[in-house]
């Protein structure tokens, strides 16, 4: 067996509700969280209308990552929702505020929602993608125990030009081996 070390909490997932959507609106409408993306919406009123609606669904779940103490300061977040449904796919994404990138919270954070995707959910596959200059995404990835399958070849337009996506994908059994 595998077996990850057992280390203490530090952090906590807690999942959006509707006290939460102005803040995952402000957080979702920041430019600056979001570097590595292609494209950030500004339009505030669609961006929460679209949160509200992953939220009250099943197919998506949003989770604000804090800290495991008194206060629960939020310190990022991540959502995992279906990738394709019939094939037991999810997709993961997270992110990190700035004063608390490079500590280790970001893997925590993921490895909790991995934990949710395959012990309760029952997902065969977690998969994610990033920026080929997000390097930091990449290895919080690499650190998760995932693998990289693929790479997008000019998936996107970033900063005026064309740019590679990392694939990225852990399957249960795998999961089972690093985790469990």
């Amino acid at each position: 067996m595998g077996g990850a070390k057992k280390v203490k909490k530090r952090i906590i997932l807690s999942l959006a509700s509707m006290d939460d959507v102005d803040f995952i609106v402000d957080k979702k409408t920041s430019v600056s969280l979001w570097p590595y993306e292609d494209f950030v919406s500004s339009d505030k009123e669609a961006v929460r209308n679209n949160v509200i609606e992953k939220i009250n669904s099943d197919w998506y779940k949003q989770y604000i990552i804090r800290f495991d103490d008194h206060e629960r300061t939020p310190i990022g977040e991540v959502h995992i929702h279906w990738y394709v449904k019939d094939r037991e796919s999810w997709e993961i994404g997270y992110c990190i505020f700035p004063e608390y990138q490079g500590q280790g919270y970001c893997v925590e954070g993921a490895k909790l929602a991995l934990k949710y995707a395959f012990e309760d959910w029952n997902a065969h596959k977690v998969v994610a993608m990033c920026n080929e200059f997000n390097i930091a995404s990449y290895k919080v990835l690499e650190r998760l125990g995932m693998l990289k399958e693929g790479v997008f070849k000019d998936e996107f337009l970033w900063q005026g030009k064309w740019v590679n996506q990392f694939f990225y994908s852990i399957l249960d059994s795998e999961y089972r081996k690093i985790y469990l």
